[in-house]
């Protein structure tokens, strides 16, 4: 058995970069400096302006961090939505537990003083 091979003069392909995978980040970078400039012109207050400024460093920030974090292959993705919605599913029946477990000793406590 042999190895698949390229045809000549032809490059090996090569994966992509995050950074050739998403062009916007200086785009959101320049949208976020532009309306600073805006707001900064029509005299809005100051904590308007440190709103929208923190605004545009935090959200991109976080935009950022998730994509680093979250898996990109789709497999991954899959195990991973699945994990959190089996948490979230668990923790709804907890909860709904322990309300359930909160008005029986409610219930419990009412019929020992009506006896």
């Amino acid at each position: 058995m042999t190895t698949p091979t390229l045809p000549p003069g032809a490059s090996s392909p090569a994966p992509r970069s995050p950074a050739q995978n998403n062009g916007r980040k200086p785009v959101v970078m320049l949208g976020v400096g532009a309306a600073i400039t805006a707001i900064t012109l029509v005299a809005a207050p100051w904590w308007v302006v440190a709103i929208v400024a923190t605004l545009g460093i935090v959200v991109p920030g976080v935009i950022l961090l998730a994509q680093v974090v979250l898996p990109e292959d789709s497999e991954h993705k899959r195990d991973l939505l699945m994990a959190v919605l089996r948490y979230l599913d668990h923790r709804s029946v907890r909860k709904v537990e322990q309300i359930n477990a909160a008005a029986l000793r409610k219930k419990r406590r009412g019929q020992r003083r009506g006896t």
